[in-house]
């Protein structure tokens, strides 16, 4: 654990000022601001510029910070490996995944690991971004398709299903008003979620011949999370590249429909990644479990 020194400074940063941070240390103003001064003496460096209404790192600051979280980081690490001497899982663990595994995957998942470990307490971060896991003090993140090469550990927990997707409306207005063939399929509207770039192009096998079909879109919308993507599918926007367990309900309900429903996309392999060698804490392996069962149900259901 940080001194009491470089704990006030993180607290300063991630408050954004020293009058919220003494709010958030419980503590007076003048305290803080007095802790912050001693450590600048100590280092020998201006670590922030400060006035009334906000502070701003210096470029010392920003990696003093920077290694102060790496520290805090592994100061949890250590606390949560002393699970292999006994303790039933307690206290913080960090997970990151993609937003559109929240709701049908992460939340069901921790709720069981919740009602038998009541004293754990998760700290969850929806992000479709692959984070660094030992800057982020993160112990699990669950990744979508193949991983780069690291020396991260990592455990297969289910597959994913991606589906071109578009509204009812949309696909009665397709069938009704031409031939469905290839070069019409790559005129409609897609959108896109910002990682897909310029250009999306998807390979589709035939589930009956085995033939494979490949179709390139241009996007006319663009965001950034599956839910808004889904979202502007059922509006009608466009087509819409969607992972199955996020749309269940929709496809269900009638809200979406199968672009191409007797073609399948490859399905994408999900793991759960940690930094921890060897064994892992025991409060890992039973997220890990317990998010692998959750897949397995949400697959059961589809």
């Amino acid at each position: 654990m940080l001194s009491a020194l470089p704990l006030t400074f993180v607290t300063i940063v991630e408050a954004g000022s020293i009058t919220k941070a003494a709010d958030t240390l419980n503590l007076a103003k003048s305290a803080v601001s007095q802790n912050l001064k001693r450590l600048e003496e100590q280092l020998g460096v201006k670590l922030a510029a400060r006035t009334t209404r906000q502070l701003s790192l210096t470029p010392a600051g920003e990696r003093y910070y920077k290694r102060c979280k790496e520290m805090l980081a592994l100061s949890n690490r250590a606390s949560t490996e002393m699970e292999d001497f006994g303790a039933a899982p307690a206290g913080p663990i960090t997970i990151t995944a993609p937003h559109a595994m929240m709701t049908p995957i992460i939340a069901p998942a921790l709720l069981k690991v919740r009602k038998r470990f009541p004293r754990l307490i998760p700290k969850v971060i929806a992000d479709d971004k692959r984070l660094d896991l030992i800057g982020n003090g993160i112990d699990i993140a669950i990744s979508v398709g193949d991983l780069p090469d690291s020396n991260l550990k990592a455990r297969r927990v289910g597959t994913l299903q991606d589906t071109l997707c578009l509204s009812p409306g949309l696909f009665n207005e397709l069938t009704n008003n031409q031939e469905v063939l290839e070069e019409n399929l790559q005129n409609l509207p897609y959108i896109a979620h910002f990682r897909e770039g310029e250009t999306t192009s998807v390979e589709l096998t035939s589930k009956q011949t085995g033939k494979t079909l490949r179709l390139s879109f241009q996007p006319t919308v663009k965001c950034n999370t599956i839910e808004a993507l889904a979202s502007f599918a059922r509006e009608g926007l466009g087509v819409a590249l969607l992972p199955d367990i996020a749309i269940a309900q929709d496809l269900k309900k009638g809200l979406l429909v199968r672009l191409l429903p007797e073609y399948n996309l490859k399905p994408l392999p999900i793991y759960a990644v940690h930094v921890y060698e060897k064994l892992p804490p025991l409060s890992v392996l039973e997220v890990i479990t317990a998010i692998e069962e959750a897949m397995t149900t949400a697959s059961l259901d589809d």
